[in-house]
């Protein structure tokens, strides 16, 4: 159930609401309590959506709301990562929103430096740059492209919305207003990539802060470090409304990149199932579907030959094209 009380009628909102799901992550969420709590920035309220976790988690969070009147909690029946986004959206006040996931950590300057930076540019939304580390805090290799621009109009954040730096939810900070009629898909895994081209259409502009402020946490028996199944399709299934929502808002420029990002989706997870889930209708849709998006973008634009093969040989040969994939390595 909800448990989260709403402000006494007068008090003050705070002037950002950080929101935090939690789920089984005992072992990582003092700290990343601790980090939010000891932010530079001080105007705000933290909401803990603790998702009926089975572990110590809801003790940790009343005990925090205990020692800060700055935390907030809200226990409710498990429904996965959007839909605990979603229950703090709900009852967030604050007229600026972060997201900071329960097994990471934040830099002390973050959101202070990130609201510095949307009040001196006048943007919507700021996002940082972040670093891979391991569950001691050693940095690991990292394979995301920081990005060189700095500030964004809304089109163009959209066109590049594929970005490992765009993607996440959770190293910005995104007026309120972006919200007011989005919310997170339920039920799906990769729900960041469902919405981040819904949150660029809402923008007028967005700032980039070259700098790693979050602390983005490598860890085993996470949602998306476990075995492959079926339902990481999901990663395809938000590729291609990508690409649909590039298509209807004439962003032509973008849709060739938009195609590979498809494919490669299907690909990765393809080539990691086990045989017997390659041969699901749901494996056969998806091969199909990529396809589909790559043939149609050349209505649009130009794309690679090798591209057109590489995709063809996915629907058509999937066992020939992993073992060339295999041998690429």
């Amino acid at each position: 159930m909800n448990n989260v009380e709403r402000a006494l009628e007068g008090e003050k909102a705070p002037l950002l609401s950080i929101i935090v799901p939690v789920y089984k992550v005992e072992n990582y969420l003092p700290k990343c309590i601790d980090s939010i709590l000891a932010q530079t920035f001080t105007d705000f309220e933290l909401i803990l959506v603790e998702d009926g976790s089975p572990d110590n988690c809801p003790v940790l969070c009343d005990a925090a709301a205990a020692k800060d009147a700055r935390v907030r909690v809200i226990h409710q029946k498990n429904g996965g990562l959007s839909a605990a986004r979603n229950a703090g959206l709900d009852a967030a006040r604050g007229a600026w929103i972060g997201f900071v996931d329960s097994d990471d950590y934040i830099a002390p300057e973050m959101y202070e430096v990130l609201y510095q930076a949307v009040q001196s540019t006048g943007a919507d939304l700021a996002l940082c740059d972040y670093a891979e580390v391991d569950e001691t805090g050693a940095p690991c290799q990292s394979m995301h492209v920081r990005l060189e621009k700095k500030v964004f109009a809304g089109q163009d954040l959209l066109k590049n919305a594929t970005d490992s730096m765009i993607q996440p939810a959770w190293n910005k900070l995104y007026r309120r207003a972006i919200f007011a009629q989005l919310r997170y898909p339920e039920g799906k895994l990769n729900e960041d990539l469902f919405l981040i081209p819904e949150v660029c259409l809402q923008i007028q502009k967005a700032v980039v802060v070259p700098k790693a402020l979050y602390y983005y946490v490598q860890r085993g028996g996470s949602i998306m470090s476990g075995n492959k199944t079926l339902r990481h399709f999901d990663a395809a299934e938000a590729a291609q409304r990508y690409w649909d929502c590039l298509v209807e808002n004439g962003a032509y420029d973008a849709l060739a990149n938009a195609a590979k990002f498809t494919m490669g989706s299907v690909s990765r997870v393809y080539r990691q199932l086990p045989p017997a889930l390659r041969k699901a209708s749901r494996s056969r849709e998806m091969l199909r579907m990529q396809f589909e998006v790559v043939s149609r973008t050349r209505q649009y634009c130009n794309v690679p030959g090798g591209l057109w093969l590489q995709s063809w040989l996915l629907w058509r040969l999937p066992q020939t094209y992993s073992r060339l994939r295999g041998f690429k390595g």
